[in-house]
């Protein structure tokens, strides 16, 4: 199909106009230092704390049930890549949030890292 990316009310929208196609995929190398999780503190802490996000409420296990609890995230209040080092962890410090309070907890973050 032929389309053409129009602005209207400095808006993009999709009108016809010609075929196109865009690149994607590029192979590229990345370094970057990871800091292992221990996934005993993950379990600790669901078991502390449950499924419910501290953030918004939502509470996993009542609403999907037991098999589901893996789409809970787990955080450490202060990120081990602010910290740059192994330390010791108390799971009740963990703060249990649902995948889209995740996505806007590193949305914030970010902005103070950039």
């Amino acid at each position: 199909m032929n389309y053409e990316l129009i602005k209207k009310d400095n808006k993009e929208i999709v009108g016809k106009k010609y075929e196109f196609s865009l690149k994607e995929g590029e192979k590229k190398e990345v370094y970057s230092t990871k800091y292992e999780r221990n996934p005993k503190i993950r379990k600790l802490a669901i078991q502390i704390h449950r499924t419910k996000c501290m953030i918004c409420g939502f509470n996993f296990e009542k609403f999907y049930g037991i098999a589901e609890r893996n789409f809970i995230e787990v955080h450490h209040i202060k990120p081990l890549a602010f910290i740059g080092e192994e330390i010791q962890i108390n799971p009740e410090t963990i703060v249990i949030v649902s995948f889209i309070e995740n996505k806007i907890v590193y949305i914030v973050l970010m902005k103070f890292v950039i």
